[in-house]
């Protein structure tokens, strides 16, 4: 459960931080002002990071 967890928490970091990726993924589908776009990274990069760490949590216990 923790190593899907860490998995799914790096996917969306990937998706938060590579511009590549996020075009790939959610530009096609979702058209967003710029300051949306900032918005919606911003919330997907503290998101990832907080799934990344409970799964990292959930490992050591």
């Amino acid at each position: 459960m923790h190593w899907l967890l860490i998995i799914i928490g790096t996917f969306i970091l990937s998706i938060a931080v590579s511009n590549p990726f996020y075009k790939l993924l959610i530009e096609k589908r979702i058209k967003l002002r710029i300051l949306y776009k900032f918005i919606l990274r911003l919330i997907l990069f503290i998101v990832s990071i907080i799934i990344v760490f409970f799964g990292l949590y959930l490992e050591s216990i």
